[in-house]
């Protein structure tokens, strides 16, 4: 499986997953079902987030492609969040998690040493802030750390015990917390097709393409949600 082949993979099971987000009921089975199948999408994005580190020839330019892509999302959200009238302002949608992910890893291998204390406080703001907090940046630092695929599987695996497990202490003792469903065990199933990968880049690139798909099919679903109400 090549890179092309990954990207389109992680983007359909993202936009099946966003779709069930935004369009279905969330009390059905079809909207579980559509939830499940995505939980592959952010593991598979985070492992091309820290290959790309690896692989592209300038991460600052990379950094600021995501950076501004983040910016520009968020601008979208915010218009959506305001049209419907719900009481949000700020989103912190996953390009923010990705862009934590891919700066602490710039930070973690800067030839100067004091700036990887900086990774700390990064971790420490997506958990209080952005979409998947600390568990998005984390997985994308350990992809990078442990470069081999069995290394990876064992990333995922100890970060879904992690932060799926040990809301169920806050469970026990009658609080009502969880900030991962069980449904994120599914999240493993992304192992598969990181194991079928061989990091070829593929006949097409279409780099640009899936920078605009992210926010692309979520001004879609939006309006269509719109669009019904």
């Amino acid at each position: 499986m090549n890179r092309f082949v990954f990207k389109i993979i992680a983007a359909a099971t993202m936009f099946i997953d966003h779709f069930g987000l935004i369009l279905l009921d969330h009390d059905t089975l079809m909207y579980s079902i559509f939830r499940i199948i995505g939980r592959v999408s952010f593991v598979m994005f985070a492992y091309m987030i820290a290959e790309g580190f690896f692989k592209t020839k300038d991460v600052k330019k990379y950094l600021l492609r995501l950076g501004l892509a983040a910016i520009i999302l968020e601008v979208f959200i915010i218009i959506y969040y305001f049209i419907s009238d719900v009481n949000m302002i700020l989103s912190f949608n996953i390009l923010w998690t990705l862009f934590a992910g891919l700066l602490s890893l710039y930070l973690f291998y800067h030839k100067n040493n004091y700036l990887k204390i900086l990774v700390l406080p990064i971790v420490i703001i997506s958990e209080l802030f952005f979409s998947y907090g600390s568990y998005g940046v984390l997985m994308i630092i350990f992809f990078g750390m442990y470069q081999s695929k069995v290394k990876t599987l064992i990333s995922v695996v100890f970060l879904n015990l992690i932060y799926i497990t040990y809301p169920l202490a806050y469970f026990i003792q009658g609080y009502q917390f969880a900030r991962f469903p069980v449904e994120q065990w599914f999240s493993l199933g992304a192992i598969v097709f990181i194991f079928l990968y061989n990091g070829l880049p593929g006949k097409y690139k279409l780099k640009w393409f899936f920078y605009l798909f992210y926010p692309g099919h979520l001004l879609l679903l939006y309006l269509i949600d719109i669009l019904r109400s």
